[in-house]
């Protein structure tokens, strides 16, 4: 797959000038930094780099765009038990939800109404369900299984499952009910995990059989298996459940499928020039975390190997643009809310 280089210098990113930008607010986790870079989906810019808490992984937005949320996950030594909170209108930090007794959060997704949010905690095999308005743990739904890491929600919450590493499991929860429902075998070292928006098929990246599978909920086992990866790291399905992506830092690689058919559209090779020493991968561009846009015509993806991120348009299957971003970006979500 031919890469259309990006044309136009916007301050420190680098950006195609084009009618057909995508229009919102990007927010990325750098791991390194303790902090969260806010980016103009538009134009490439840099908004705010915000302070978070230690080791900061994951993100995600509010329905409504004006709230994002960044999982302090700790270090080996410092387990994390809080979220940040980021006001993205106001560029600002807007308060820390502290967990208390739940270590390592996590995998997040909110609920529709944004007022419930639902957090992995690998310490408590559990995802707790915390109020987002006064930032309290209401209740866990227990896992059943080791390291539950990732977590992936249907569009009505109907679905919710958590990818299980080192229980080679992924979860399906009753969150109404408290309680896990199945608990699903499927690979070895399950991380990344994706649902489509029906929450009828789950799709599965392993960590050491360099696969993914492609679970059927309904019958609650594996139905297919894709092959040919180096690391599947991360995998996003667009809200119109059409297209499915992977990110492979091993093979500095994003791939493209129909999840329909889950046949491959198209392969894009991420450029290796100014890779970083922090590059987890050495040599490696290292596609790491992903989102998509609402109306599932782009793709954000964090670089953790060149501190950038790429703005992918899924029609095209190409780069269009990249941003700064700080050291070690690996969590990404993507807000509605445009900065004029």
């Amino acid at each position: 797959m031919k890469i259309i280089p990006s044309a136009l210098i916007l301050g420190a990113s680098l950006w195609v000038a084009r009618a057909d930008t995508p229009h919102g607010t990007i927010v990325a986790s750098n791991m390194r930094d303790n902090t969260a870079t806010i980016i103009d989906a538009a134009s490439g810019k840099v908004l705010a780099t915000l302070p978070t808490g230690e080791a900061p992984h994951e993100v995600a937005a509010t329905h409504d765009g004006k709230w994002a949320v960044v999982s302090n996950y700790g270090t080996r030594e410092r387990p994390g038990n809080s979220i940040t909170v980021i006001d993205v209108e106001r560029l600002a930090v807007a308060r820390t939800i502290d967990l208390g007794e739940y270590r390592r959060p996590h995998g997040m997704a909110f609920f529709p109404g944004d007022s419930l949010l639902a957090v992995t905690s690998e310490v408590s095999r559990a995802v707790l369900l915390v109020d987002f308005r006064d930032g309290r743990v209401t209740a866990t739904v227990p896992t059943g299984q080791r390291a539950s890491h990732m977590l992936a929600m249907s569009s009505n919450a109907g679905e919710l499952f958590t990818a299980n590493i080192a229980d080679h499991s992924v979860s399906r929860l009753d969150v109404g009910a408290r309680t896990t429902r199945a608990v699903v075998p499927v690979v070895k070292n399950p991380e990344g995990i994706a649902i489509s928006p029906d929450g009828k098929r789950v799709w599965v990246g392993s960590d050491a059989d360099s696969v993914v599978v492609i679970v059927d909920t309904d019958a609650g086992h594996v139905i297919d298996t894709l092959r040919g990866f180096g690391l599947p790291y991360r995998l996003a399905v667009t809200r119109d459940g059409r297209t499915a992506i992977a990110t492979d830092p091993v093979h500095g690689n994003v791939r493209i499928f129909d999840a329909a058919t889950r046949r491959q559209r198209a392969v894009i090779d991420v450029p290796r020039e100014g890779i970083v020493a922090t590059a987890e991968v050495p040599g490696s561009p290292s596609p790491e975390g992903i989102t998509t846009s609402p109306d599932s015509r782009w793709a954000f993806v964090t670089l953790q190997g060149r501190n950038l991120v790429a703005t992918i348009d899924l029609q095209r299957a190409t780069i269009t643009g990249y941003a700064p971003t700080g050291n070690w970006s690996d969590g990404i979500a993507f807000s509605t809310l445009e900065h004029r």
